[in-house]
């Protein structure tokens, strides 16, 4: 008290300020007083206890917690963008996703043994068929063909492609760790949604696509339910992701038929297929990369579409890591005809064999 007093006696005065207000209480100001008599009059003295004030904070974050919650939505998950987005995407050119069934006859004809790929299937669009396979649903470790269903997911929730993600060592470094093939963007740099769908596609950015999955859905293992659901949705059977690069993990499996299924529902959507039928695209300019970044095609850096002769390969994704071997899944049509085709050819031996042997089954089967 005799810092707000200094040091002067007012006990007389306190005593009379209790005459005043009923309380019969007299004793000095500061110790404990036996419970009063409520006072009998329109106001009443009331003493609050420390142990009720603890209880009603705790009641009062309690409540702010739940309603947190409730409004956040707990780990509710992003839903996907409506037609009508800023993306302006024409209601016939988004994905209809509904479950496709190719078929195989007495006509369907065996790869050639000169292609060496473990797994692979050729099928022509026009009558939805499958001309030529080899354990089309073998399961198989699909290397970046993975990033075909990253890309097909990542459209649907995308609601601005010139929204930006910062890129950062978190995302960097692990990949440089994994010798993984990235894009080149930078810590601290600010892409676009449209840049990180072309890093991703052109030269297989795992960086890229470790951007997407988390500015879509907030962490990789989020954005790969994502994409496990969709498989589900499209009625693939021997399909599991467990990243969005195409790392190797013995869970991330997919076969040459599956691969197909995703390739042909990439197609139906329109930033997609532009995506993967680009051979070059240069980034928007940042402090980081002042001239943008030249991305090129790991597809048409090895071919330029037209060595087929009789038709004309016109987009794709190519995919590598040790465990899986050579893979490409590709899209192309017959030059007379026009009809399209779809080639997936996993597990070749080497990066030549791979592209050659894609050029041959366009050569025998797309007519």
């Amino acid at each position: 008290m005799s810092d707000f007093f200094e040091d002067k006696n007012y006990n007389e005065y306190f005593e009379k300020l209790n005459s005043r207000i009923g309380t019969p209480d007299k004793k000095p100001v500061g110790k404990k007083r036996a419970s009063a008599k409520q006072k009998k009059g329109l106001y009443k003295v009331i003493k609050i206890r420390r142990w009720a004030i603890a209880l009603c904070l705790i009641l009062i974050v309690l409540c702010i917690v739940v309603l947190s919650v409730k409004s956040c939505g707990g780990s509710k998950k992003p839903e996907p963008v409506p037609q009508n987005s800023v993306t302006q995407q024409k209601q016939d050119d988004v994905a209809k996703l509904e479950k496709i069934s190719f078929k195989e006859d007495s006509s369907t004809a065996e790869i050639p043994e000169s292609n060496d790929a473990k797994t692979a299937v050729v099928i022509s669009l026009k009558d939805k068929k499958i001309v030529a396979e080899r354990g089309a649903h073998d399961k198989i470790y699909p290397a970046s063909t993975v990033k075909i269903m990253t890309l097909l997911t990542a459209v649907d929730y995308i609601k601005n492609l010139n929204d930006t993600f910062t890129m950062s060592y978190e995302i960097t470094d692990p990949l440089f760790v994994e010798d993984a093939s990235v894009a080149g963007f930078l810590n601290g740099e600010e892409v676009t949604m449209k840049d990180l769908l072309y890093g991703m596609i052109l030269p297989s950015g795992a960086d890229s696509a470790m951007g997407l999955a988390v500015k879509i859905a907030g962490s990789e293992e989020a954005f790969v339910e994502l994409m496990n659901e969709k498989a589900k949705t499209l009625g693939l059977k021997n399909t599991h992701f467990t990243n969005v690069s195409g790392l190797h993990n013995e869970e991330n499996y997919s076969t040459a038929y599956d691969m197909a299924v995703i390739l042909y529902h990439a197609m139906q959507n329109s930033l997609c297929k532009e995506v993967l039928s680009t051979y070059q695209y240069t980034t928007e300019k940042t402090p980081q990369n002042p001239d943008g970044i030249l991305l090129s095609s790991t597809l048409f850096s090895y071919m330029y579409g037209t060595e087929p002769e009789t038709a004309t390969v016109l987009g794709g994704k190519t995919g590598y890591v040790y465990e899986s071997g050579y893979c490409i899944a590709s899209f192309g049509e017959a030059n007379d005809s026009k009809n399209g085709y779809i080639a997936v050819t996993m597990g070749n031996s080497s990066k030549w064999p791979a592209f050659y042997g894609q050029i041959d089954l366009y050569k025998e089967f797309a007519k």
